[in-house]
C-alpha cells in the first residue's frame, strides 16, 4: 500500500506542479495575483474535449488548440494588469476575480454545468511490478511534468531571457536599471504562462471531472503551492508540488476523498502563518 501511495503522490504532485507554474511564473514577473488562473486551466481542458468527444480530434492534437486559446485570454490579461495602479496586488485580485466569475459563467453557457472527463482508454491502462500497480495515466503526469519542468529551467537558467526574468522577479526596479525591458519580460511571462496552461489542461480533464466551478480548486493548489516554494522561487516548485500531492494522498486514503481540498487549505493556513515565505525562503532583513 505505501509504493503504491508513494506512486501516487509523486505522480499527482508532479502534475500539481504544472498546474502552479504559469501562476508562479506571471505572479514572480509581473506581481498580479490572478484568481483566474483555475478557470484558464479549466478552459483548456474543455478546449481539449470539445475537440476530442465532439469532432474526434486525437487527444495529442488538441493540446496546441489549448494553449492558443490561453495565450489569446492570457494576453489580453496582460493588458488589463497594465493599466492597473498600486495597490497592484489589491488591484489584481479584484479585477483577476471578475475574470474569474465572466469565464466561470461563459462555461456554464457553452458547455452547460454537466460533468465531464476526458477518457483516453490506453491511459486508463498499466503495468503490475511486485506489489505495486503503475496506470499510464501516473507516467504521464509524471514525464509530462518532469519534462515541461526541465525545459523551462533551461530557459530560466541558461539562457539570456530568463536571466533577465530571474532579475525582473528579484528586484524589478534594480532590473530596468539594468537595461531590461520590464514590460517585455511581463508580456514574456504570461505567453509562457499561457502555453504551461494550455498544456496543463486537457491533462486536468482527464484526472478530474471538468465543471464551470471547478477552477477554484486549480487555483488554491497553484497558490498553495507557489506560497509553499516562496513567491519567485520556482526552483522549489516541484517539493512543493511533491509535498501537496503527499499530504492529499495520504489524506485520500486514511480519511477518504471528500477531505482531499481540506488539506490544500489547510496547509495554505499554516504556511501564510508560519512560513510566509516559502519552506525553502527567508524573511526581509
Amino acid at each position: 500500500m505505501w509504493s503504491m501511495i508513494f506512486v501516487s503522490s509523486l505522480s499527482l504532485g508532479s502534475f500539481y506542479t504544472l498546474v502552479a507554474l504559469g501562476f508562479a511564473l506571471i505572479f514572480g514577473v509581473t506581481r498580479n495575483f490572478n484568481l483566474a488562473h483555475g478557470e484558464l486551466v479549466v478552459l483548456a481542458g474543455y478546449v481539449s474535449y470539445w475537440l476530442w468527444k465532439m469532432w474526434a480530434f486525437p487527444f495529442i492534437l488538441t493540446f496546441p488548440a489549448a494553449v492558443l486559446v490561453s495565450l489569446v485570454i492570457c494576453l489580453g490579461l496582460e493588458r488589463l494588469f497594465a493599466r492597473l495602479h498600486e495597490p497592484l496586488a489589491l488591484n489584481s485580485i479584484v479585477l483577476s476575480f471578475g475574470v474569474a466569475v465572466v469565464i466561470q459563467n461563459s462555461m456554464l453557457f457553452l458547455f452547460s454545468g454537466n460533468y465531464r472527463l476526458i477518457r483516453i482508454p490506453v491511459l486508463s491502462r498499466g503495468f503490475h511490478l511486485p506489489g505495486l500497480y503503475i496506470s499510464y495515466t501516473q507516467i504521464t503526469l509524471l514525464g509530462s511534468s518532469l519534462i515541461i519542468l526541465f525545459l523551462l529551467y533551461m530557459l530560466m537558467y541558461r539562457t539570456y531571457l530568463g536571466k533577465a526574468m530571474r532579475a525582473t522577479i528579484q528586484d524589478k526596479d534594480a532590473a530596468a536599471m539594468a537595461g531590461i525591458n520590464v514590460s517585455a519580460m511581463g508580456t514574456l511571462a504570461f505567453c509562457i504562462g499561457a502555453l504551461l496552461i494550455g498544456l496543463a489542461g486537457p491533462l486536468y480533464g482527464c484526472i478530474h471531472y471538468l465543471y464551470p466551478s471547478s477552477g477554484q480548486e486549480a487555483t488554491l493548489v497553484a497558490v498553495t503551492i507557489t506560497i509553499f516554494a516562496g513567491v519567485g522561487r520556482l526552483s522549489g516548485i516541484i517539493l512543493a508540488g511533491w509535498i501537496l500531492g503527499l499530504a492529499e494522498s495520504f489524506t485520500v486514503v486514511f480519511f477518504g476523498v471528500s477531505w482531499r481540498e481540506m488539506v490544500s487549505a489547510v496547509l495554505l493556513l499554516a504556511l501564510l502563518y508560519f512560513r510566509p515565505h516559502g519552506i525553502l525562503g527567508h524573511g526581509e532583513r
